[in-house]
């Protein structure tokens, strides 16, 4: 399967019919290596990795983005079930999308795939048949090897660039939701930027290992970090699978990601002491339903963000929580609206025209009837996914309106 160079322990050769023998040099001592175990699932890792003949292969791609100028490489190793649609196929659909975007939603806002390899001797039903067992085909897995350009997570951000990072973000999900993708595992792992040449940061929706697109199989996974899924997918019955996935539940994971880095990392760095919402990482699917139950009730009128997302990002904070707990019929035992507005000063990375953002109790007004409008209007017609998503894409858009200057909102890159 790999051809390990002499003398080395991390280099590795693979072949490729179409580019010839492939060189990969993991780091495999970075200590920015990510690793998920487990007895189940995808066990995904990513290294760090040099290639001599892939980074001379990045400027020659389809879809490169010219705006990245990083020349480091990243690996990632997984086994993913050989009955869903591949990552590889969705990402060459997503290409297709971007090459046609002429209004900046998609393109550049995307991973780059450099390589990609599938070890087809390695599928996991071989081994459940030479052992003995039933349904070996059932939920068979494959490894596959895939390298990236390396980007950078959206956690180390803070301020009005990471309310813009994730802002572009929101906008290429529904973009491709309307092309028919379906990433359905919002979670910050998956949100990622990168740093152009002047500086900007620029919001990318990665990892399309648990996509979908329309009509694919969709394998035996439940799709979707357990802390970031909505409420709604953490039932019982959603877990039996009898709960379509719809785009308002990867909006609604969207707001909780955001509420997630809003409390739990200040400067770029996660807290080390008295991080809220660790218990939602120590429970099942049902026990997290409860937890988010509970904040959404009564927790989150006595938690503040960090000192690095006071301001704007709170504030979109505040109105999303209101959106969720309506949909919900979650009536809060206090509205923290007004409450909060003193002790959340704007707290923002400098910006070259120090622009400020509409804060009056107008805008505030404004956005909780925006706010219980739409939620009106989606209760009334929750069963079309399209018209859900469209309520949510309107009024997502409205209140950031409300918090960012009109060039912040412009994805274009």
């Amino acid at each position: 399967m790999f051809e390990r160079k002499d003398g080395s322990s991390n280099e590795v050769r693979l072949p490729d019919e179409d580019i010839g023998e492939v060189d990969l040099t993991f780091d495999l001592k970075s200590d920015k290596r990510i690793t998920h175990f487990g007895l189940r699932g995808r066990a995904t890792t990513v290294f760090p990795v040099k290639s001599k003949k892939l980074s001379a292969l990045v400027p020659t791609l389809p879809h490169h983005n010219p705006y990245n100028p990083t020349d480091e490489l990243v690996a990632k190793l997984y086994w993913p079930e050989e009955e869903r649609e591949s990552e590889v196929d969705i990402l060459k659909k997503v290409y297709e999308i971007a090459r046609k975007d002429e209004e900046g939603k998609v393109k550049h806002h995307i991973p780059e795939m450099v390589w990609h390899c599938k070890f087809e001797d390695t599928s996991t039903a071989r081994i459940r048949v030479a052992l003995g067992l039933k349904d070996a085909e059932r939920g068979r897995r494959v490894l596959y090897v895939i390298v990236f350009r390396k980007l950078r997570p959206i956690t180390k951000l803070s301020g009005t660039r990471f309310l813009r990072a994730w802002w572009q973000i929101v906008v290429c999900h529904y973009a491709l939701w309307e092309k028919n993708v379906y990433h359905r595992d919002v979670s910050p792992s998956n949100l990622m930027v990168y740093k152009t040449s002047d500086g900007r940061y620029i919001g990318v929706l990665n990892d399309f290992d648990l996509s979908s697109t329309r009509d694919s199989p969709s394998g035996q996974e439940r799709t979707g970090t357990v802390p970031f899924m909505a409420v709604e997918l953490l039932t019982e019955e959603a877990i039996k699978g009898k709960v379509k996935h719809l785009y308002r539940h990867d909006a609604e994971s969207f707001i909780w990601v955001l509420i997630w880095v809003c409390l739990r990392y200040k400067a770029g760095r996660l807290l080390r002491k008295r991080r809220p919402l660790d218990e939602w990482l120590k429970v099942d699917a049902v026990g997290c339903r409860k937890e988010k139950n509970d904040f959404l009730i009564t927790s989150h009128s006595r938690i503040k963000p960090s000192e690095s997302h006071k301001g704007s990002s709170w504030k979109v904070v505040r109105s999303s929580l209101r959106v969720v707990r309506l949909f919900y019929a979650v009536k809060p035992e206090v509205d923290d609206l007004e409450t909060e507005d003193s002790d959340n000063s704007e707290t923002e990375d400098s910006e070259a025209d120090g622009s400020e953002t509409e804060d009056s109790d107008e805008s505030e007004i404004r956005l909780r009837l925006i706010s219980e409008a739409v939620i009106s209007e989606a209760q009334d017609r929750v069963s079309d996914s399209l018209t859900d998503a469209t309520v949510f894409k309107t009024w997502l858009e409205d209140v950031m309106r409300a918090q960012l200057p009109a060039k912040y909102l412009d994805v274009r890159v």
